[in-house]
């Protein structure tokens, strides 16, 4: 099994991984915008591919990772940008992604966040369908589980598509 995080940062949801499942064998990987984030995260995982780089333009293969993962990078990522990454998470996830972003159905929500904020929050269920994901399943974050948490977060997993072959 594969994982990638994009915007991993110094490596700590990967680390957790590693712990969480000691006795999986998981290719990790990752990529971050911050040269010293991917310095501190190689010397901390051994044998993981760690690449800085934007989300939007993945040095990867097509189809190279079982499961692609977020956590609160895209609420960086502007209105004008976010379909090029969601088609790069496409195009390396293999099976399933995983994001843990916020979300909102309510477009007043979303504009509420950003003017407050600063932060864009999409919605991911009609995003990720636009580009063809499936099975898609959000899981809200519970106050008590991320305390000091004022907005509103979820875990969304999702099918990848099918890839079409000419």
């Amino acid at each position: 099994m594969s994982l990638f995080e994009i915007g991993c940062g110094a490596g700590a949801n990967l680390v957790n991984i590693v712990k969480s499942f000691p006795d999986r064998k998981i290719q990790l990987g990752g990529s971050d915008i911050n040269p010293d984030a991917i310095k501190v995260a190689t010397e901390m995982l051994k044998g993981a591919v760690l690449k800085v780089g934007s989300g939007d333009d993945i040095i990867m293969s097509d189809d190279s990772s079982d499961i692609i993962l977020t956590d609160r990078m895209l609420i960086y990522v502007g209105p004008r940008e976010i379909n090029n990454y969601i088609r790069e998470i496409r195009r390396i996830a293999r099976r399933y992604i995983i994001l843990c972003e916020f979300h909102s159905d309510s477009l007043f929500e979303r504009l509420k966040l950003k003017l407050t904020a600063g932060y864009n929050v999409y919605n991911y269920v009609k995003l990720l369908e636009k580009h063809g994901f499936y099975g898609i399943i959000r899981y809200r974050i519970p106050q008590e589980l991320w305390p000091g948490d004022m907005y509103p977060s979820y875990i969304i997993v999702a099918n990848v598509p099918p890839r079409k072959w000419n």
